[in-house]
């Protein structure tokens, strides 16, 4: 079975906001046998909306609407269905209440127009929302759910076990990522190129900050081919494979340092608290940091973690001797240290723009690199917090700490 999206919203065509339902929605929908062949981006216009419909209809089983279901007067999606279908939008009588309650509990009062947004096209299989107002609901395999992504995602699982049931689906496909660092999408294509010549298997890499996710997806019968393949991409990679799963590697770095009980602290210059920020968005990460300093001028550094004038003078804020200093006053057993230059000034000749020292401690044990990171300032920041991320990992592997 085939499925369409469509993402319904001026905003996410102008640049005004990102869009990550898409996303999400494709990879449950994979999970669940669902091959997404497409999306679509469309404004808040009625013919758009509708033409976006007739297109995803022509080429796949499946068309789901993401966004336009508000009461405002740009939230045209269930108007548009509606039009396409020749059907009359109705209230839902379960979500008019609980809208009423909902604007009660909070002082709200409920008008007219209110009532657009739990209004569902007649004859339409309806999913509750429970932390919002407008419903998801499915017709004619046309599908509709709020743009909100915390809606969105409430409602989205009930409506993949509405359609298992309904198509009976039963064939699911598997989803095999490897996270790999250190090596540059090409050469990485041209390693692992040759391994992959049965259709079978599909085979896709996806950039992410934290490093290339090499993606294998397959139908749940080519389990067997699939798990060879990925004995061979371990065996062709190696260590060049930080983890297995699709996330982010600051949550794979969070739970190795939770299941080892480890305590870790952060001294930051260029990226400006960046790697604790990263750290702190894992839920259980009070377990293990204990504090991120950002020492960005050189007052800082000698007073917060006591690096010494003399070494500043002498080596320079940007240098391998003043990272050491830096690790040596954080005082947990595990520690991140780093000093750069993000630019766009402040480069040299000797330190030019990109020049970053990061610097992990490991119990008495240092291991200081140098790099030059290409890129504007905001992204030497985010590669250097990654690399400063990912080297810990590694360190954690090669020393045993899984």
């Amino acid at each position: 079975m085939k499925a369409y999206l469509i993402l319904v919203g001026s905003e996410l065509l102008n640049g005004a906001m990102i869009d990550t339902n898409s996303i999400y929605m494709a990879e449950k929908l994979n999970e669940a046998g669902v091959e997404v062949v497409g999306k679509i981006f469309a404004h808040d216009k009625i013919e758009d909306i509708k033409k976006s419909i007739s297109y995803a209809k022509e080429n796949a089983d499946l068309v789901i609407l993401s966004g336009g279901l508000g009461p405002t007067i740009d939230d045209l999606t269930k108007e548009a269905i509606g039009e396409y279908l020749d059907k009359a939008l109705v209230v839902d009588e379960l979500h008019k209440k609980e809208m009423e309650r909902k604007f009660a509990e909070r002082g709200i009062k409920v008008l007219t127009k209110n009532l657009k947004e739990v209004s569902v096209i007649e004859g339409s299989e309806v999913f509750y929302n429970e932390p919002g107002i407008a419903p998801a609901f499915f017709i004619e395999n046309i599908s509709a759910f709020p743009g909100v992504p915390m809606e969105l995602k409430n409602m989205f699982p009930k409506y993949l076990t509405y359609i298992k049931e309904k198509f009976k689906l039963n064939e699911k496909l598997i989803v095999k990522d490897y996270i790999v660092w250190g090596i540059p999408e090409s050469l990485l294509e041209e390693k692992i190129k040759d391994y992959f010549t049965d259709d079978r298997i599909f085979l896709e890499f996806l950039v992410k900050d934290y490093g290339i996710v090499v993606r294998m997806v397959t139908e749940e019968k080519n389990s067997t081919i699939l798990n060879d393949l990925s004995l061979k991409l371990q065996e062709v990679l190696g260590d060049s494979i930080l983890y297995e799963g699709y996330k982010p590697s600051e949550e794979v770095l969070v739970k190795k340092l939770l299941e080892k009980g480890l305590k870790i602290s952060l001294g930051e210059s260029c990226t400006g608290g960046m790697i604790t920020e990263k750290i702190v968005s894992v839920s259980g990460a009070s377990g293990t940091l204990v504090e991120g300093i950002v020492t960005y001028s050189n007052e800082s550094k000698v007073e917060r973690l006591r690096v010494k004038e003399e070494t500043l003078n002498n080596y320079g804020a940007v240098s391998e001797e003043t990272v050491k200093e830096m690790l040596e006053g954080l005082k947990t057993s595990v520690a991140i240290a780093v000093s750069g230059v993000a630019g766009p000034l402040g480069g040299t000749e000797e330190k030019p723009v990109g020049t970053v020292y990061i610097g992990i401690k490991l119990d008495n044990e240092f291991f200081i690199n140098k790099y030059l990171l290409k890129g504007d300032r905001e992204r030497i920041r985010i590669r250097a917090c990654y690399t400063a991320i990912n080297n810990l990992l590694q360190i954690l592997e090669k020393r045993g700490c899984e």
